[in-house]
């Protein structure tokens, strides 16, 4: 249901994952720079993405150990004009949600203090 009404909501913004974090099968410095641009695989059932390889590294980068790479790969290079750079899609406090979702502010008092959104 969540990926569902995610992408129904504005599918522009990708596929969400349940799961964002790299499968824990991949090289352990992948780990450290987690998902990147390029990376080619699927969504599991389990809502994880599991990383065959990566199109933007080079044929014998460590992410494509063991299963390595197809035979007819081509490293993809992008180039500056290959990118968009957003510092931030939202305004601070955008919250995305369904029609059937409401908002409200809630002015309270006590241990929580200021504003709250429910």
């Amino acid at each position: 249901v969540y990926t569902r009404l995610m992408v129904d909501l504005d599918s522009s913004r990708g596929y969400p994952l349940w799961i964002p974090e790299s499968h824990s099968s991949l090289p352990a410095d992948y780990h450290r720079m987690g998902l990147k641009m390029g990376d080619i695989g699927v969504v599991t059932k389990a809502r994880d993405f599991d990383v065959f390889f990566n199109i933007c590294s080079e044929e014998n980068h460590p992410i494509h150990h063991p299963d390595g790479v197809p035979s007819n790969f081509k490293q993809v290079i992008l180039n500056d004009r290959d990118l968009i750079y957003r510092s931030s899609i939202d305004p601070k406090g955008k919250i995305l949600k369904t029609q059937s979702v409401t908002q409200e502010m809630l002015q309270g008092s006590g241990g929580l203090g200021g504003n709250l959104a429910a």
